[in-house]
């Protein structure tokens, strides 16, 4: 695969989302050719679906070459391969649609843009072609058998039920950071995959995390006191990311560990964002993106933040979901770590890289 600077990744994800809708239009009307009992199967309604779903494939391929990570691409087409068997569709029909989508755009981009989309696409249908599962669901840990039955109480909707297993995990003696990974991000992950197999509605799932956030809301209090002050921090969601729960997670965790933390939540402006590091005073700021789709904008936050605060900028840690699934996003996206789970969160912060990176 050919190489592009950063500022080629960036010009050239922009112009994948500019020929989005014509090229998934184009792969659409092309899939229909090939397939042609699927008008009679499911009319204009299921056209429109895989304009969309043509549509979420690019999204995702801007993200990942803006990252400059096939990696990233890959995993989220063994990601889409799982949603897409459970729900009884046949996973080449994915290989297809990315083929389709590298005609059209090798039929629009210069020669050396290409070629550099086409390593992307080579590496997602190479992950589709091992057959690997997007992720693995087996879980142990003393735990477990709480885990069990918190992520019951979460596929039932039951809120209280949640709230007295949480709080009796502590009473027993687990550590309040020890119930938030092991308990109550496990199940959210868990319930994440239940309905990405199409198991679980989505008004379940988002009853789930309305039950998680009473849930923190009930642990916080038990939070142990830190020993000693460590520093200002900023937690925060970019522009456009809606997951909010892990974030939240590493904000207590953080303010345990000794850290003033100000935490913004997500979908936050970026003007906001960075008047708040300032007004915070911030020694460090921890940036969540649950998927590529939020990544370029972490990008321009991290570059806003250096434009803005030169030789004092606050450390910058990024995290989430985007960042679990590809860890050398981090670097590329100018941040100074990259975490991947909530227990090495203060060290991160305090400037400690994590076991094995460079």
């Amino acid at each position: 695969m050919s190489e592009l600077t950063r500022e080629e990744r960036a010009t050239l994800s922009s112009k994948l989302r500019g020929v989005k809708l014509e090229v998934a239009g184009e792969v659409t009307a092309e899939y229909y050719r090939r397939h042609p009992d699927w008008d009679a199967r499911y009319g204009e309604r299921g056209r429109q679906s895989c304009v969309e779903d043509e549509c979420l494939h690019l999204d995702f391929l801007a993200g990942a070459v803006d990252c400059g990570s096939p990696d990233a691409f890959a995993g989220y087409a063994r990601w889409a391969a799982g949603v897409l068997a459970c729900r009884g569709i046949d996973p080449r029909f994915l290989s297809e649609a990315l083929e389709l989508i590298g005609r059209a755009l090798a039929a629009r981009l210069p020669e050396a843009e290409w070629v550099f989309v086409a390593g992307f696409l080579d590496a997602s249908l190479a992950a589709l072609a091992d057959g690997r599962p997007a992720w693995d669901a087996s879980g142990t840990g003393p735990l477990a058998p709480t885990r069990g039955l918190f992520l019951q109480a979460l596929l039932q909707g039951r809120r209280k039920p949640a709230c007295a297993i949480a709080l009796e995990a502590v009473r027993e003696g687990h550590a309040v950071v020890d119930v938030y990974a092991d308990v109550l991000a496990e199940s959210l992950r868990e319930v994440g995959r239940l309905w990405e197999s199409n198991r679980i509605s989505v008004a379940l799932e988002h009853t789930a995390t309305a039950i998680v956030q009473l849930v923190l809301a009930q642990l916080y209090p038990l939070l142990p006191a830190a020993a000693a002050p460590r520093g200002n921090a900023v937690i925060t969601g970019v522009e456009g990311e809606l997951h909010q729960v892990g974030a939240h997670m590493v904000a207590d965790t953080l303010e345990a560990a000794g850290w003033d933390v100000r935490f913004l939540g997500t979908d936050v402006p970026h003007a906001g964002i960075l008047a708040a590091v300032e007004e915070h005073r911030a020694d460090a700021i921890g940036i969540s993106a649950a998927t590529l789709l939020s990544v370029p904008k972490v990008r321009h936050l991290i570059a806003g933040l250096r434009e803005k605060f030169a030789g004092r900028c606050p450390r910058i840690i990024v995290g989430g979901g985007a960042f679990r699934s590809a860890p050398a996003l981090a670097a590329e996206v100018g941040a100074d770590l990259g975490g991947t789970d909530l227990r090495s969160a203060p060290a991160l912060f305090a400037g400690v890289p994590p076991a094995g990176a460079s």
